[in-house]
């Protein structure tokens, strides 16, 4: 007689953090950046972005475990905040760009290091999101292994 393991299959644990892990500094750096940054409308739109990034645990929760999708939706948000953070520190409405020769401010240079930080982050995030669809790719059915190999002859 055959016995069948009828447990649930395990969950992907080091994809799950990667993501869970991932989504969450990035959170704490927007946080952070719209806390101790400058005021204003750039406090609220890094906060803003903070609470977008936990969008990715919603894919994590224990009811919907879905790592593939929360690692997919991870790397694209993060690719989308780097893009906004980029057009946001190259003048966007109050980047260093439109000064033309007028010295930096002490404002302006903690807004341009908050900014970079907060970038450096989102691409460590892209790179854990990364890994986490590498780790959770499935092999390719066994028939279509075969299929795609060239015929030995000898």
């Amino acid at each position: 007689m055959e016995h069948t393991d009828r447990r649930r299959p395990t969950r992907p644990a080091l994809p799950a953090c990667l993501v869970g892990g991932a989504a969450m500094g990035s959170a704490l750096g927007h946080a952070f950046a719209a806390l101790f940054g400058p005021a204003g409308a750039m406090a609220w739109l890094m906060a803003a972005m903070g609470l977008a990034c936990l969008a990715c645990f919603r894919s994590l929760a224990p009811g919907r475990f879905r790592v593939r999708k929360a690692a997919g939706h991870l790397m694209a948000m993060s690719a989308a905040m780097v893009l906004a953070h980029v057009v946001l520190l190259n003048g966007f409405p109050a980047g260093p760009s439109h000064l033309h020769g007028v010295p930096v401010s002490g404002s302006a240079a903690g807004h341009a290091e908050a900014m970079l930080s907060v970038m450096g982050i989102e691409i460590l995030c892209l790179a854990a999101a990364s890994a986490a669809l590498r780790l959770t790719r499935t092999a390719p059915p066994r028939s279509q292994q075969t299929a795609d190999r060239p015929a030995v002859v000898g």
